[in-house]
């Protein structure tokens, strides 16, 4: 695509057949292929507007075309952007919330479900990749995602520093619009980043320490903002119960009670699914646990779980909860118990504001390394 514009009329055959393929089609776009490319933007500076996709631009609305939305994002999805299509707006819904994957409700979505310790040595890491696309929607109604990276050295002792990248790609993927309208409306489009912190931790606790620690909140002692199961540490996991039962009550009632409410109010479904969200991403190891603090879960009102298969074909489980405004979901593989996809998409109720758009979409992966990851900048 160097120049000119490209339109393409879509048949309601071929409609169906890019819908389709958002949910069954495996992932095409590598992270390694994302970071080198970003790496050689970088590298040539900046780039001129003649190499940018372009699209034709926008044509009046018409009643009755939100179809043309979801199908316009499903075809940026499966080609990476290569097909733009910009008649798109449709009243019978948008995407479905669990297009990961085909799903199928089932009772039994949690009985094969077993859980992977990620073991690993004194001079190895587990490297969590989270790949995200993230929609964005302007005043001037354009609509386009943006991609970016994190990755994660988790060290095999606590008191190890834990290192992070996040790497802006600087690939977008046009749902409405396009480069030219954007230069047109000041819209400010995210270049080519990346940025390596390194979150430092207390030195190991030794016999010969002579330190003494600050008092420890317990859980009970702490609201939901400020305990564990927001950012969870080895040593939060550990005193957590592996126990499905024990877990569905530590879900309804950590950090409520010291704020002054009644000890019999509970945290809502949201809440507790945010909670054990965080921490299943973690990916501290703790298979069991993972495996517990799953079927805790299922057990709350409001949540949705179903047997599901990933774009790459494996065996996964789908937890949903649906807000006022929002429905959220996250994948977990059955054969590990840790979290493989993690998604929002608008709820379908809203009469405006892009019923049905996906805001964000993020693929999880964990991998044992012994590179310990680039140095911080």
């Amino acid at each position: 695509m160097h120049g000119g514009n490209i339109r393409k009329v879509w048949s309601e055959a071929e409609l169906d057949e890019a819908l389709a393929g958002l949910h069954a089609e495996p992932e095409t776009r590598q992270d390694e292929l994302s970071r080198a490319r970003a790496t050689l933007l970088r590298a040539a500076g900046d780039v001129e507007d003649e190499l940018l996709p372009v699209t034709a631009p926008p044509v009046k609305k018409r009643p009755g075309s939100w179809r043309w939305i979801a199908a316009a994002a499903a075809a940026a999805l499966v080609s990476g952007g290569g097909i733009v299509a910009t008649d798109v707006f449709t009243a019978d819904g948008g995407p479905d919330p669990a297009a990961h994957s085909t799903a199928t409700q089932g009772e039994d979505a949690l009985e094969a479900l077993h859980g992977d310790d990620f073991p690993v040595r004194d001079d190895q890491f587990r490297l969590v990749t989270e790949s995200t696309w993230t929609t964005h929607v302007t005043d001037a109604g354009l609509v386009y995602q943006t991609h970016e990276i994190l990755e994660r050295w988790l060290p095999p002792h606590s008191w190890m520093p834990i290192k992070t990248r996040l790497t802006g790609t600087g690939e977008i993927r046009w749902v409405k619009g396009d480069y030219q309208l954007a230069k047109q409306h000041g819209v400010s489009l995210p270049r080519p980043s990346s940025h390596v912190t390194l979150a430092q931790a207390g030195p190991p606790r030794t016999t010969t320490t002579a330190q003494v620690p600050p008092p420890v909140k317990t859980s009970e002692d702490r609201l939901p903002s400020e305990s564990g199961w927001t950012d969870p540490t080895p040593e939060f996991l550990s005193e957590l119960p592996a126990d499905p039962t024990k877990l569905s009550e530590r879900l309804r009632r950590d950090g409520l009670w010291p704020d002054g409410r009644s000890p019999d109010q509970v945290n809502s479904t949201p809440e507790m699914f945010e909670m054990a969200f965080k921490v299943l991403r973690s990916s501290q190891g703790f298979g069991a646990l993972r495996v517990a603090l799953c079927k805790a879960l299922a057990r709350m009102p409001g949540i949705d779980v179903a047997s599901v298969v990933t774009p790459g074909g494996r065996p996964a489980v789908s937890f949903t909860v649906a807000l006022p405004d929002r429905t959220r979901t996250f994948v977990v593989d059955r054969a590990t118990a840790a979290v493989v996809g993690n998604r929002a998409v608008r709820s379908n109720a809203q009469e405006e504001g892009w019923p049905g758009l996906t805001l964000f979409d993020t693929s999880i992966s964990v991998a044992i390394t012994e590179d310990g990851g680039p140095k911080p900048s």
